[in-house]
């Protein structure tokens, strides 16, 4: 998925948010409205008793493929999932090194490199963990920059070759307790890749008083030593589901170390090249949904789908058009005092892919750019898409949207261009995983509670 003109709707939210903590402070001095009914503010005096409930418009919907987004923020993932609703789903992770302060321009004539490690701590599993992954890490060809904005569809040269593999795979999900030993030291638990001997050699010239390549700092360094992406490589199993690992590449155990020794004391010594915040981490996504579920309802011409996909990963997105609410406001002059928007989760749904914990809906403009709702906008806690339990769906509050469709409508101006659902909106939740489907059709739900002010 992508937000079209994203630098700009950045922008555009940056300017909205600063509107919500206006308004909000508006109605936190004034005290005296309630905001379960918006529609009571702006009705006359004494019309209070003629709420109404409507629940008969009709929806169309459909599923949509995902566009690029930015992907350089938030968690970072590795990682392969496969599914007969899907199809196939991965994660490459693109990320360069710092220099630790102290490293650079030291005495090292005396040592030898003995071996290089990769480090990487995860933080959670997505997907089954005990499905068995393959992963290649791969040399970057170009510079990468933690100033510079970056895309899911980013795509670095890389030297083809690959300097290590490694396989991902755990017994279960990842604890916060989880260790393992480094140098007989106990640390949070690390997937740990040897790496190509001349990587080391190189990283160990890069900090070598005495070589004609020191880097003198991380600047330096990074524009010398571009850095790794890491990537599945291969198939899975063909009964497995996969997994996506999400990385804590801040916490201070993730980087590349050098494992030296002193020639003539035996002494060992770690030079390490963590991932800090001075660090580009990027996300690239790929999807492949030949012979899925997925493509049969990408491919449909109905727009009126039974089913809908809702995808993190930069995925499928969903597009949901009320058409009746311009005909409600062109014949009624009304105060909608809620509207609310219901969809449920499909007997379909693949548990091993997980649900999303919130879904988020964006309102179209006319030239099909998408933007946050006036709802979630005003009030992100009341405009909902929490996933709820008991009704195993999501719930949205589209109550300002509605009244702003309905009134544009009664002076003859249509603004109704539809809502889009995503799983994943970048400047709100980072990125997600989850796998949504959701059931379309007549099973999405409209309520209106609105009064009629002619009368």
């Amino acid at each position: 998925m992508i937000i079209n003109n994203t630098p700009f709707l950045s922008q555009r939210f940056v300017q909205r948010q600063a509107v919500v903590v206006f308004v909000s402070l508006l109605i936190g001095f004034s005290g005296c409205k309630e905001d379960g009914l918006l529609g009571l503010e702006v009705q006359p005096e004494g019309q209070y008793d003629t709420l109404t409930m409507t629940d008969t418009f009709s929806v169309r919907a459909f599923t949509l493929e995902g566009e690029r987004q930015r992907s350089d923020e938030a968690q970072s993932f590795i990682g392969r999932l496969q599914s007969p609703e899907f199809g196939t789903s991965e994660s490459a992770l693109i990320l360069n090194f710092a220099m630790i302060t102290g490293n650079t321009a030291k005495e090292l004539g005396d040592y030898t490199v003995d071996s290089v490690v990769l480090h990487l701590r995860p933080n959670q599993i997505y997907g089954t963990p005990t499905d068995a992954v393959p992963i290649e890490i791969l040399r970057l060809n170009e510079f990468i920059s933690s100033s510079e904005d970056y895309y899911s569809d980013f795509a670095p040269e890389v030297n083809a070759t690959p300097i290590g593999n490694t396989i991902f795979s755990y017994p279960r999900q990842i604890k916060v307790t989880d260790t393992i030993s480094v140098d007989g030291d106990p640390e949070p638990f690390q997937f740990r890749i040897p790496l190509d001997m001349e990587i080391g050699q190189e990283l160990f010239d890069l900090v070598n008083k005495n070589s004609a390549n020191t880097a003198d700092d991380t600047e330096d360094f990074q524009s010398k030593f571009f850095g790794f992406m890491i990537r599945s490589n291969g198939t899975l199993a063909a009964e497995a589901t996969g997994a996506v690992y999400s990385f804590a590449l801040l916490t201070g155990e993730s980087g590349i170390r050098v494992y030296i020794t002193n020639d003539s004391s035996g002494n060992r010594d770690v030079i390490e090249f963590p991932v800090n915040s001075q660090c580009a981490r990027i996300n690239q996504y790929n999807h492949d949904y030949a012979g899925s579920l997925a493509e049969t309802y990408l491919n449909s011409t109905t727009k009126n789908d039974d089913l809908l996909f809702v995808q993190g990963l930069s995925g499928l997105r969903s597009e949901i058009q009320i058409p009746g609410l311009y005909d409600f406001g062109l014949s009624n002059k009304t105060a909608i005092a809620k509207a609310t928007l219901n969809f449920t989760l499909s007997e379909r749904q693949n548990q091993a892919l997980g649900n999303s914990f919130r879904l988020y809906l964006l309102d179209l403009d006319a030239d099909d750019t998408e933007s946050l709702t006036l709802d979630y906008i005003y009030s992100p806690t009341r405009a909902g898409g929490k996933y709820d339990d008991e009704t195993n769906g999501y719930e949205f509050d589209i109550t300002r949207h509605v009244q702003r469709v309905v009134e544009s409508a009664y002076t003859g101006q249509d603004v109704n261009y539809g809502l889009r659902l995503h799983a994943q909106v970048p400047v709100l939740n980072g990125n997600d995983t989850a796998h949504n489907i959701i059931q379309g059709l007549d099973n999405i739900v409209v309520k209106l509670y609105h009064t009629d002010l002619n009368n």
